[in-house]
């Protein structure tokens, strides 16, 4: 036993090693909806293969990473992707990250770096601005009101700033400019509001009159949207390694072949995950199992997730208590206690420890209403002997 457990964290070991020398980041395609890696003067291409935009007059420059795309600070080169669900963001969490080269300050009104429309009147859904005093602003819809958080570092023009925005229901929102990161001194819950009419542009807003004093003047490169909030480890790492679109593919199987192979392990930070099922002792698991080991166990501490309501139950108004009568009838009959497993049951399906704590608990609440009612019944016999011994 203790060989196979040797074995397998050995194994594992090695496949994470040779995970961080190839540098599997597959765990930033889990709820990426949309990225935008400017590679191409042609047109607005999504990585993800799903919200393909379209190009105004933005050129193609050298970026942060690869190419870019140059924005003139008016409509005439703004980059439109049309309304699409993926885009409404309707859920509880978001991350935006993008970079910019600003080359002039913010337009009075806070030039647009991207913005998902709402409404008529020029206002955004969600959005990342740069502001006039080179500062950031991210502004999101949360149950239908409007949140703004401006920052109080800057990112510098004429100089590459990585953008990350994070916001998940019930934490303060977080905005890095590169490794400044700067936290909200409130939280705000709920969902996103919902929005399908307005397109997402990039470069400026979609509508006229806002248009001139609030587009952008410099280069934007690897705009990306998330459905989810990156952890701080996610981040960090986004930051500290400039990763790309490109950097988030696993396409190397373990013997150096490329044959865009996706890998069920991943390594987030200092998590490892394993999608697939384990077998330790044994070649099998069972189905509906992830881990079977023919052997013992030994742990610390076991903490099993109830999904069903603990019986607390059985002190409600209105719970049934089986009469004695009853009770030892069907013991009789039975030879186990009601709703648990017989010896016949336990040695066929084995003992689900979670759900035999639940009924074993269950069996010591009912009981206690017995003891409660027997000594109730005894209190009263007591006093009707006094009684008559008056």
């Amino acid at each position: 036993m203790k060989n196979n457990w040797l074995t397998l964290l050995f194994l594992m070991a090695v496949h994470f090693n040779l995970c961080a020398q190839q540098g599997n980041y597959s765990n930033y395609l889990n709820g990426l909806v949309s990225a935008y890696s400017m590679e191409d003067s042609g047109s607005l291409v999504d990585e993800k293969g799903v919200n393909n935009g379209v190009l105004g007059g933005a050129a193609l420059v050298p970026g942060n990473t690869g190419n870019a795309l140059r924005f003139a600070g008016s409509q005439s080169t703004m980059a439109v992707i049309p309304t699409a669900p993926s885009l409404d963001l309707n859920g509880s969490e978001i991350t935006f990250m993008v970079d910019i080269f600003p080359t002039a300050n913010g337009q009075s009104k806070f030039s647009v770096v991207f913005q998902k429309g709402i409404g008529s009147a020029g206002d955004n859904v969600y959005s990342i601005a740069y502001r006039n005093n080179n500062t950031i602003r991210l502004r999101n819809y949360i149950d239908g009101t409007r949140r703004d958080f401006i920052t109080t570092n800057i990112a510098p023009v004429n100089t590459w700033s990585r953008i990350l925005c994070v916001w998940k229901s019930g934490e303060p929102r977080v905005i890095r400019i590169g490794n400044a990161t700067e936290i909200e001194q409130v939280s705000y819950s709920g969902l996103h509001s919902v929005v399908d009419n307005r397109d997402l542009t990039i470069g400026s807003y979609d509508l006229a009159e806002p248009a001139a004093t609030r587009s952008f003047v410099g280069d934007i490169d690897n705009l990306m949207i998330w459905n989810r909030a990156l952890t701080t480890e996610e981040q960090e790492v986004l930051i500290n390694q400039n990763l790309v679109f490109n950097d988030f593919q696993d396409t190397t199987q373990p013997d150096g072949n490329d044959n865009n192979y996706t890998s069920i392990w991943s390594e987030n930070a200092t998590t490892a995950s394993y999608l697939g099922s384990v077998a330790v002792g044994s070649s099998t698991v069972p189905n509906g199992y992830k881990l079977a080991v023919d052997g013992k166990l030994i742990s610390e501490e076991v903490k099993v997730q109830l999904r069903e309501n603990w019986p607390d139950y059985v002190f409600l108004d209105g719970y049934t208590l089986l009469p004695i009568k009853e009770l030892e009838a069907f013991i009789q009959k039975e030879k186990h206690l009601p709703n648990i497993p017989s010896a016949e049951a336990i040695h066929k399906n084995g003992l689900e420890l979670g759900e035999m704590n639940r009924l074993l608990l269950e069996k010591i609440e009912e009981l206690t209403l017995h003891v409660i009612a027997q000594q109730k019944q005894i209190d009263s016999l007591r006093l009707e002997l006094l009684e008559l011994k008056k």
